[in-house]
């Protein structure tokens, strides 16, 4: 059996073995609850779709009905019942499995190691707030499948007609995921940048002054070609393009580049014409969802990392404390800045003091809404957790990368009132995928590591039961 075709052997037999566990789980979620916390609103409009009607909409529902038109297939086959909703999850949670073992070969190209490729995937489908999604009829697992088809496409650059459907199907499937969409652009377009600037000689990077018109001056540069790139490469291609108004630029960029760039235009300029539309990103109930700054998101986001990450977190403890230790004048900094956001800018949802029913708000009240100086107190983690992010990805990531991915980051989370565990699915998916290749010991401890999260969180669903008036059954704790 060639390298190949024992991949694939593998990943099969790793998806059956995924599905028949994830089975058992799934058939006691569904006998355990009819219907969990949002699912209120979700299955009755699945069933609708599902039964044909495509007129009737939940005004309390603020999501597009992405997730309810893939629903409405099932009705084509079998009955439309919430059980078979909620399977349509289990499903997409599968094909995620593939799709993140696909993205994660390319990533580590020439890494004949197929057992440790997969397991990263399995891990990646199985990260807990995302796993337990899988099981109940919400829109994250569907709209993180569509992402990561248009993700697998974009990395080949191949079809654009195929990269225009999913990305417009992903944002269908939940409007957030526009900002990821945007970064692929940013990345690619900034990548393009860069290097054009270099490969045609940018004499900004060079300590000898030539004329422009010299051709030794448009040839001086051909050997400063590298895989990352930093702020100061970037700096430099923008002194550069000013220079030559974007000559080199487009000289660099081949058809197939500006096709591709421009199903990314199109997907953009059409949601940017429903929000104008709209007046909102979100649809039905606006009043729950108006953007507002709220920074500290980010540093909730560091504690996702954290606890989630944990085993990078461990496995560049030392590095990192070196790295801090290096830098003291930027921990000083961040110490100061983060310390103003939590003071000013610290906001607490209605819903996040209301609803026992998610995991976070026991997480808040019991930390930070019960110790006065909890938001201070926590800051020397958020350092000490951006200092891990980013050894975790300075040695094999560049600034097209990052700087799209902050400004994505943002735009994702710090103009969210709500705290949810949620929201910080794909952005900490994203991170994942870009961190160096781990070791075999480190991809086994990640998947100890969300086992035992997974068997807690479930423990805690099956067996937890919270009192609410407009349910005459008892709810559930979920994240």
């Amino acid at each position: 059996m060639d390298s190949s075709s024992r991949y694939y052997a593998l990943l099969f037999l790793q998806l059956i073995a995924y599905f028949m566990a994830s089975k058992v789980i799934f058939d006691k979620v569904n006998n355990t609850i009819p219907i969990v916390i949002d699912e209120y609103f979700h299955i009755p409009q699945g069933l609708t779709y599902c039964n044909g009607n495509f007129s009737h909409w939940d005004p309390k529902i603020t999501t597009l009905p992405g997730l309810y038109l893939v629903s409405s297939v099932i009705g084509l086959y079998f009955e439309c019942n919430a059980y078979n909703l909620r399977f349509v999850n289990l499903i997409a949670s599968c094909v995620n499995l593939v799709l993140f073992s696909s993205i994660l070969r390319y990533v580590y190209f020439g890494d004949r190691n197929h057992m440790k490729i997969i397991i990263q995937a399995v891990n990646l489908t199985i990260l807990p707030p995302l796993y337990f999604f899988s099981h109940v009829y919400y829109t994250d697992v569907m709209a993180l499948t569509f992402l990561l088809m248009f993700t697998r496409l974009c990395l080949v650059n191949r079809n654009f007609l195929f990269i225009l459907l999913t990305g417009i199907f992903s944002t269908i499937m939940r409007q957030t995921n526009i900002v990821w969409i945007a970064m692929v652009a940013a990345h690619k377009i900034l990548d393009i940048f860069i290097r054009s600037s270099r490969v045609f000689g940018n004499y900004f990077i060079n300590d000898i002054k030539l004329s422009k018109r010299s051709a030794i001056a448009r040839d001086v540069d051909k050997s400063k070609l590298k895989r990352y790139y930093g702020v100061f490469d970037l700096y430099c291609a923008v002194k550069y393009h000013l220079s030559t108004c974007l000559k080199s630029f487009f000289m660099f960029i081949t058809f197939h580049d500006f096709t591709i760039l421009f199903t990314h235009m199109f997907i953009l300029g059409g949601f940017l014409g429903f929000v104008y539309l709209n007046g909102s990103i979100v649809v039905g109930d606006k009043s729950a969802h108006e953007a507002t700054i709220h920074t500290p998101q980010l540093l909730y986001f560091l504690i996702f990392y954290g606890v989630f990450g944990l085993p990078y977190v461990l496995n560049k403890l030392f590095s990192t404390l070196k790295l801090m230790f290096r830098n003291k004048i930027v921990v000083i900094l961040c110490g100061i800045i983060m310390s103003l956001m939590v003071y000013y800018n610290t906001l607490v949802h209605p819903y996040l003091l209301a609803d026992n029913r998610h995991f976070t708000f026991y997480i808040w009240n019991r930390w930070y809404g019960k110790y006065e100086h909890a938001i201070f107190a926590t800051v020397p983690v958020y350092i000490f957790l951006l200092f891990s992010i980013y050894d975790n990805l300075k040695d094999q990531n560049c600034i097209s990368f990052l700087l799209p991915y902050c400004v994505s980051l943002f735009l994702a989370l710090a103009l969210q009132r709500l705290i949810e565990v949620r929201y910080f699915l794909i952005p900490y998916i994203v991170l994942r995928l870009r961190f160096g290749r781990p070791s075999y010991l480190l991809v086994l401890s990640e998947f100890v590591w969300y086992v035992l999260i997974n068997a807690a969180s479930f423990y805690i669903f099956f067996n937890k039961e919270v009192a609410w008036q407009d349910f005459d059954y008892m709810q559930r704790i979920i994240w």
